[in-house]
C-alpha cells in the first residue's frame, strides 16, 4: 500500500474550505477540485510499504519525535496559485506557527531517512491544495476563485497529530484516503 504522512485539518476547517469553494462554482472543465477526503497537507510519502512497515514508521515517530513542545497552532490564510513553473495547483497556505510546522516536518524526515526511507523534501509545501486549473480555465473564473478563497478567514487548529494515510482504491471515490496510523506531535494531547 502507498502510504503518505500528512497533516489533516479538522472537519470544521474542511467544512469552511468546502464552503469557500462552493461560493465560486466552476464552469465545467475549468477547475479540478480536490475531493474532500483528500484535503490534507502531505508531509512526505513512504512509498509502497506493507502494513507492518507503516506501523514500524509510526512507532518510530511516536518514540523518537520530540513531543515536549506545544503543538503548532495554524490556520489557512491567503491563497497560492500557479506560483511555480508547471504548477497548476491552487491552495491555501498555512499561517501561524509555520516555522514550528516546518521544524516538525524536518524532524520527521530526519527520523525516517535514518531508517532507509527516501524523502523528497522538494515536494513539501505548507499549504492545503484545493484543486488545479485546466487548459480551459478562464481568467475571470480564476480571479473570482482566488478572491473568494483568499478573502476568507479560516479557523485555527492545533497540529496535535499527523496521520499515516493510504488511498482507498476500493472506495466509490478513488480520491478517498483512510487512516493507517495516527502519531501525536505533542505530549499535551495524549
Amino acid at each position: 500500500m502507498r502510504v503518505t504522512v500528512a497533516m489533516v485539518p479538522p472537519e470544521h476547517v474542511i467544512d469552511e474550505v468546502e464552503a469557500a469553494l462552493a461560493r465560486t462554482p466552476a464552469p465545467p472543465g475549468e477547475f479540478e477540485r480536490v475531493a474532500r477526503g483528500s484535503l490534507m497537507v502531505p508531509v512526505f510519502s513512504l512509498g509502497n510499504v506493507t502494513r507492518p512497515e507503516a506501523g514500524a514508521v509510526a512507532q518510530l515517530l511516536r518514540t523518537e519525535l520530540d513531543r515536549s513542545r506545544p503543538a503548532p497552532e495554524v490556520s489557512l490564510a491567503g491563497v497560492w496559485a500557479l506560483e511555480a513553473e508547471g504548477d497548476l495547483t491552487v491552495g491555501l497556505p498555512l499561517a501561524g506557527d509555520v516555522d514550528r510546522v516546518n521544524e516538525l516536518a524536518r524532524d520527521m524526515w530526519d527520523l525516517v531517512t535514518v531508517r532507509g526511507y527516501f524523502v523528497d523534501r522538494r515536494r513539501w509545501a505548507p499549504r492545503l491544495t484545493v484543486g488545479s486549473v485546466t487548459a480551459t480555465t478562464s481568467l475571470p473564473f480564476l480571479e473570482r476563485l482566488l478572491a473568494d478563497l483568499g478573502g476568507r478567514t479560516y479557523p485555527s487548529w492545533s497540529v496535535s497529530s499527523v496521520l499515516l494515510v493510504r488511498r482507498r482504491f476500493d472506495a466509490p471515490d478513488p480520491d478517498t484516503w483512510e487512516m493507517v496510523e495516527e502519531v501525536r506531535t505533542s505530549v499535551e494531547h495524549d
